[in-house]
């Protein structure tokens, strides 16, 4: 059978849009001679629709939507990611289906089984699982159709299964002969590899092809990498799909393909075309064309300013350098050769005038206090005040700069260096900024090496150094990444690390600051376990007082 993969790049909400995607991607693909067109899950109303799903009158303008797609179709058959009405009296009032039109109709429905209720995914808010699963026969063809978490329940590939439940065992009993899978799955580095080998492993196990649509585009802090795959009836992937864009592939389940063995890149070409991915997205999707910055001479700032460039050209990023009487020469003549490396516009303001000006004003009520974490956040908050004034005056999109060990530990001051709209490098450690900046000066110093090599420092005291507070990144790094992201505790992380006061330290510093995180962007995800919706965690709690 010969298939065509569409991997689009829907909005969620953009209905119109959306379903003028499908049509003429259906249409292209059989002026092709396909048999089959296949399009990414919730393609109608995009990924993930939230609360919208609750509006009567979105559901009408998407059942609306999906018969108006069905309408165009010939022989050639088309399978969609849609909302569809669950009629009885039980649970939530939808479902999310596959659904397959032909002859200018809808002619078949598969229901989404396993609804995933972890991380960043809340389906069972929203959708009722599907208890029935059935083949749907397309030319001769018994053709099994599962939805993104259906297939990731697989016996033989899971040390332990998420579910009771699997839909596409069920569907292989009946005499499935193509196992097609339309997907919505938000990138995290490494997941596109595992994706692969355990499609391969389905394949080669119950030997037929399998084909794996997935949508690109990013959906706020959700990043879609898209990388469709196809696989013969060998666990061989025949056919994978451009990255971090839209993509239209040919797929003909009896030819014979070169094997690929590699679907992914290393960590820092594939997360930082994903973060350049995520703003340029973020964008497109809101409207804004010009970003700003500030810019500090540290490595943080570097980094988002080179993403920046690299997502909207160097013509519409504009950085503030705002020194005070603790920013280091180095601080200012870092920033203005990094300005001129990355060829962006930029203006001076000196904040020492504005921090004495609120010192005098704050000094009746201040006394003879010592000098403290107040003053060193009003300059970050002076700072804050002049880039949202610009934002606001010429249409910036205010980009913070704080990188996830700063988020993680509360190294960030609210409504200061926090400002923004969108954390840009907030799901990667400290460690990571400086690992991302190496391979950005690869081939040529784009990020100067004195801003490289300085020791991070926030500048808001004489001789100040991140390190007079908090541990080395690279010890630091470790801690947090076992007890973000593995879910590990204070014990096991000691007797790995060995310095259990120094992890006691850190961990009360994490849930200490959950009250910030609240209160920032949401931020760019790339890793399993990311600050913002993904990861839930009180800030009123006594587990670790």
């Amino acid at each position: 059978m010969k298939i065509a993969l569409c991997q689009i790049n829907p909005i969620i909400g953009d209905i119109t849009g959306n379903k003028q995607k499908i049509i003429d991607g259906y249409k292209k693909s059989i002026n092709s001679g396909v048999e089959l067109v296949v399009f990414p899950e919730l393609a109608v109303c995009g990924y993930p629709p939230q609360d919208l799903v609750e509006k009567q009158e979105f559901r009408e303008a998407v059942k609306k939507a999906a018969d108006e797609i069905a309408s165009v179709t010939g022989d050639a058959a088309v399978i969609f990611g849609s909302i569809t009405d669950n009629l009885d009296d039980i649970g939530p009032d939808v479902h999310n289906s596959a659904i397959v039109a032909m002859h200018g109709k809808i002619c078949f429905e598969q229901h989404k089984t396993l609804l995933p209720n972890y991380d960043v995914f809340d389906e069972v808010r929203y959708f009722e699982a599907s208890s029935d699963n059935k083949v749907f026969i397309f030319n001769g063809k018994k053709i099994g159709i599962s939805i993104c978490e259906d297939i990731w329940n697989d016996a033989d590939y899971w040390n332990k299964r998420r579910y009771y439940v699997d839909p596409v065992q069920k569907l292989i009993k009946q005499g499935a002969e193509i196992l097609i899978n339309i997907s919505a799955s938000p990138y995290a580095f490494g997941k596109r590899t595992e994706r692969m080998k355990m499609l391969s492993v389905i394949s080669a196990n119950d030997k037929l092809p399998i084909i794996y649509t997935c949508c690109a585009g990013a959906q706020t802090d959700l990043i879609f990498d898209g990388a469709s795959m196809c696989f013969d009836n060998y666990g061989k992937l025949c056919l994978l799909g451009k990255s971090f864009q839209e993509d239209l592939l040919f797929f003909d389940t009896e030819a014979d393909y070169k094997q690929i063995d590699k679907c992914e890149g290393k960590f820092e070409e594939e997360v930082l075309n994903a973060l350049i991915y995520g703003l340029k997205e973020y964008c497109n999707k809101t409207g804004f064309k010009k970003a700003i910055l500030g810019l500090s001479g540290g490595i943080d700032s570097a980094l988002v300013a080179f993403i920046a460039v690299k997502a909207l050209g160097s013509q519409n990023v504009h950085a503030l350098l705002m020194p005070s009487q603790f920013s280091s020469e180095g601080s200012v003549s870092d920033s203005v050769q990094l300005a001129k490396n990355l060829n962006i516009s930029y203006d001076t303001i000196p904040i020492q005038p504005a921090f004495e000006k609120t010192l005098n004003l704050l000094e009746p009520f201040f006394g003879n206090l010592p000098f403290g974490v107040a003053e060193e956040n009003l300059q970050s908050r002076i700072r804050g005040l002049f880039l949202m004034a610009f934002s606001n005056k010429f249409g910036y999109l205010l980009c913070t700069t704080g990188n996830k060990s700063e988020m993680a530990v509360g190294y960030a001051t609210l409504y200061g260096d926090m400002n923004g709209a969108l954390g840009i490098i907030a799901d990667i450690y400290k460690t990571q900024v400086y690992q991302i900046s190496e391979y950005i000066n690869r081939d040529e110093e784009i990020i100067p090496r004195a801003i490289i090599d300085k020791a991070p420092s926030a500048e808001l005291r004489p001789n100040q150094t991140d390190q007079d507070s908090l541990p080395p990144y690279e010890l630091l790094d470790k801690i947090l990444k076992m007890y973000l992201e593995e879910n590990k505790e204070i014990e096991e992380i000691s007797q790995i690390i060995g310095e259990r006061e120094v992890v006691r330290k850190v961990l009360k510093l994490v849930d200490f600051n959950e009250f910030k995180r609240k209160q920032a962007a949401p931020v760019l995800r790339v890793s399993v376990k990311a600050f913002g919706y993904g990861r839930r965690y009180p800030i009123v709690q006594g587990w670790r007082k």
